[in-house]
């Protein structure tokens, strides 16, 4: 399993919300971080690490890898 950091930026605050995810790999990471996008219309973006490395964004209007 691998641990990967979400940061979710909601247009209702300044600073990124930061929540975890273990999964046993990157492409349930992305699943997970689309469903998070889509969960709540605040939310704009969203980044995902794994070990302080960017992984991929994506945004509302679409993916960017």
């Amino acid at each position: 399993m691998r641990t990967y950091s979400y940061f979710i930026h909601d247009d209702r605050y300044s600073v990124p919300t930061l929540h975890f995810a273990v999964v046993p790999d990157e492409d349930r990471a992305r699943e997970l971080a689309r469903r998070q996008l889509m969960s709540s219309p605040h939310y704009q973006s969203i980044e995902v690490h794994e070990n302080g490395r960017a992984v991929f964004r994506q945004e509302r209007s679409g993916f960017h890898a």
